[in-house]
């Protein structure tokens, strides 16, 4: 990978399930041609793991809006906590990543602000 190029396994709780975050989520990571996946966690509703993958700066920019703490899309989902995680599967093994979200039913009416 190159100096200018991140790679980063992390896990944010809030209002995260639900809410369209995931999908959110993986449109901000596709707007900047990064590669994203996310998997809810399967007991602590309020958490959801996710990968991301490509350039520095536009990586950055996805975590920083998710450290603001403010609302990421008009359904109201968004990140109280961060914690970064030392290893975890890479973006497209997650149950949702920038491969497969548009294969997803999602529900329709969201904006998204990431």
């Amino acid at each position: 990978m190159s100096e200018d190029s991140l790679k980063i396994n992390f896990y944010v709780r809030g209002k995260v399930q639900k809410v369209m975050f995931r999908q959110t989520i993986m449109r901000a990571a596709m707007k900047r041609g990064v590669v994203a996946g996310a998997t809810n966690h399967k007991v602590d509703t309020n958490r959801v793991d996710i990968a991301l993958q490509g350039g520095r700066a536009q990586v950055e920019e996805i975590v920083d809006g998710l450290k603001s703490g403010k609302k990421i899309n008009s359904w109201g989902a968004y990140a109280t906590e961060f914690h970064i995680l030392q290893d975890g599967p890479n973006p497209l093994d997650h149950e949702v990543n920038t491969s497969n979200v548009d294969n997803i039913k999602w529900k329709k009416g969201v904006k998204f602000f990431l």
